[in-house]
């Protein structure tokens, strides 16, 4: 391998696209991070995550504007509209277009690594916080009893909005690929995810990569 990547070349790839209704900015630099990926895989993975983020910039500009001073009601229209432009502009898509076969199999050895490591068990236990095969939300007739959420593993998907979010250790985000700030990591069961964070829509995964057969698939 040939070693750590430096992250700024995210950031040069995203300010490089043309400027849309929102702006798109690199991601955080700080702290530093050492991601231990073959240098062309990362720059593989950013590419595909960047064409991701200009197939967004389409699904935004197809949808009008929020006004300078929008209400609740106009908000919350706006966000199902960008929903849907989003799964419209992205229905082809399918597993492993993001987290292709050799990207795929470099996130499961630095994983492996990371969760066999003495901080292992405590990530592992971090991931169990809001997971939603693990912890459900209040119902509504009774909110001392919870309902876990049916929340599919599917590319192109909606997130249940009253569905909870795992934690992602921060330990381990320093171990991975940094990501701009439309899209986050998330983990559903064992597997990990990428998400749109505000459209909320799954956008690829890669199963089984936390070992512990007491969280549901």
């Amino acid at each position: 391998m040939r070693g750590s990547v430096p992250i700024v070349s995210l950031a040069a790839i995203l300010a490089s696209l043309p400027a849309c209704h929102h702006t798109v900015k690199g991601p955080d630099l700080v702290p530093p991070q050492a991601v231990k990926m073959d240098s062309e895989l990362l720059e593989e993975f950013y590419e595909e995550i960047t064409e991701y983020v200009k197939l967004r910039h389409k699904a935004v500009e197809a949808i009008p504007p929020l006004p300078a001073e929008a209400t609740a009601d106009q908000i919350a229209a706006h966000q199902k509209a960008l929903t849907l432009a989003i799964v419209r502009y992205n229905r082809n898509s399918k597993q492993g277009e993001i987290f292709e076969p050799p990207i795929e199999a470099a996130f499961r050895r630095i994983l492996a690594e990371a969760f066999a490591s003495p901080q292992g068990p405590a990530m592992i236990q971090e991931i169990k916080q809001g997971n939603p095969r693990l912890e459900g939300v209040p119902q509504a007739n009774d909110p001392s009893r919870e309902q876990i959420k049916n929340v599919t593993l599917r590319v192109n998907l909606v997130y249940p909005e009253d569905a909870p979010f795992s934690s992602v250790p921060a330990g381990l985000l320093l171990k991975i690929p940094v990501l701009p700030e439309q899209v986050r990591y998330r983990f559903i069961g064992r597997a990990l995810i990428v998400r749109d964070t505000e459209a909320n829509v799954i956008l690829d995964f890669i199963r089984d990569v936390v070992p512990d057969s007491s969280i549901p698939r």
